[in-house]
């Protein structure tokens, strides 16, 4: 395996233990909910508290890994992300319970503008759209089989037995990933930049200059985030509360919105050969919009099984497609600052609207927050209509 591959295959395994531990502990939301006696705004409060801290955490790993051995920091997270797993199954109340994935979101904030950033300069002059939908789509696996297994295995076994099994992948993958990476040349890990000090005032400059250049694709990133945190928190909460399902089919059918996105990210670079970037968004934010609609009235499962097919291409089709946009207007020196500063929209979105799905929840009843999803989507759709003629976003 050549070097572009062996980096390409360590961030896709990484993706897929990051993204897979966080959905085996959100997907048994309705297990702790009962467990612990959780209303839905103490459920908005782990799940908002959580992306907060990995808001943060994207924000200050990409800064800092800039010019230093990324592939250190991502072995680092996905230590922490093991040990993390192996805390929560001592979870006792909502306390221990908020405290630990707090721990875990810190964990698994090294990942994304470190690893995706890492993509975007190996491929950046070539198949950059391929390796996006590949690492984008290695994470889907691993989500997919988080939540086709976390609920069965915890019907059988105790929901503390899925979460152990993801502490183990992990410190299994850092291994893998160890083996894979050892023997890279450093300039694959490592580009130089120039150091210099900057004050709060030049790194907010430099923060605004970069939102100019993506200013269109601002709300995509905060509506992509907000889709992933209110499908795999509330989905399963929507469907225990609203339908005689079990658990396990519950999860199944969760599972099976993750798995029709992973197959849509992999495929996502032979789509973006027939298909123009702006199409694939503009279509993906129309189709998230009216399917969230679809699930906040309808609970016969002829119904949810279309909608979650095709809630499940919109959502996961838009994040390979953002990040080619963002990756052909960044420098390769400072990949981990921006995709941290566009990752903190996409998860201050979730962090929000997470929190406040929980609350609405509570006042006005569990389908609340795909009514929201559905509204805040469609609108992000008709603007991007607005301007589909114009750039949405510039090198410059």
């Amino acid at each position: 395996m050549n070097e572009r591959g062996r980096i390409l295959s360590t961030v896709g395994i990484i993706h897929a233990l990051n993204d897979g531990s966080i959905a085996a502990v959100s997907v048994l939301f309705p297990v702790f909910k009962e467990l612990f006696h959780l209303s839905y705004t103490q459920v908005g409060i782990i799940t908002g508290g959580g992306l907060f801290i990995t808001l943060i955490g994207q924000l200050v790993f990409g800064r800092i890994a800039d010019g230093k051995n990324v592939n250190s920091f991502l072995l680092t997270g996905l230590f922490l992300t093991g040990i993390s797993m192996f805390l929560l199954t001592f979870s006792q109340s909502f306390l221990t319970l908020i405290l630990f994935m707090l721990i875990l979101r810190f964990a698994t904030s090294f990942f994304h503008p470190i690893g995706v950033g890492w993509i975007s300069r190996t491929y950046k002059k070539n198949r950059l759209d391929w390796a996006m939908g590949i690492q984008s789509g290695a994470a889907d696996v691993g989500t997919f089989l988080a939540i086709a297994t976390t609920l069965s295995f915890s019907t059988v076994w105790g929901w503390g037995f899925p979460l152990s099994l993801w502490a183990i992948a992990g410190v299994s993958g850092l291994v893998v990933c160890f083996m894979l990476t050892r023997e890279l040349e450093h300039h694959w890990m490592i580009v130089p930049k120039e150091k210099k000090k900057q004050t709060i005032h030049e790194t907010t400059e430099d923060a605004w200059h970069l939102l100019k250049k993506i200013k269109l694709l601002v709300p995509a990133f905060v509506i992509s985030g907000a889709s992933w945190g209110i499908v795999i928190t509330y989905l399963p909460l929507l469907l225990n509360a609203r339908t005689s399902l079990p658990l396990p089919v519950i999860g199944l059918l969760v599972a099976m919105w993750t798995g029709i996105g992973g197959i849509s990210s992999l495929s996502y670079g032979r789509i973006r050969k027939r298909i123009d970037r702006k199409k694939v968004l503009l279509v993906s934010y129309l189709t998230i919009g009216i399917m969230g609609f679809l699930l906040s009235y309808f609970t016969t499962i002829l119904v949810i099984l279309p909608v979650l097919i095709l809630l499940g291409i919109a959502v996961f089709l838009t994040y390979p497609a953002l990040f080619s946009f963002i990756s052909e207007v960044t420098h390769e020196a400072h990949e981990g600052w921006t995709f941290g500063v566009t990752f903190t929209f996409q998860t201050g979105g979730s962090t929000v609207l997470s929190f406040l799905s929980g609350v609405l929840s509570d006042l006005y009843g569990i389908w609340m927050p795909f009514a929201l999803l559905g509204t805040l989507s469609l609108i992000l759709g008709i603007i991007l209509l607005l301007n589909y003629h114009k750039p949405f976003c510039t090198a410059s």
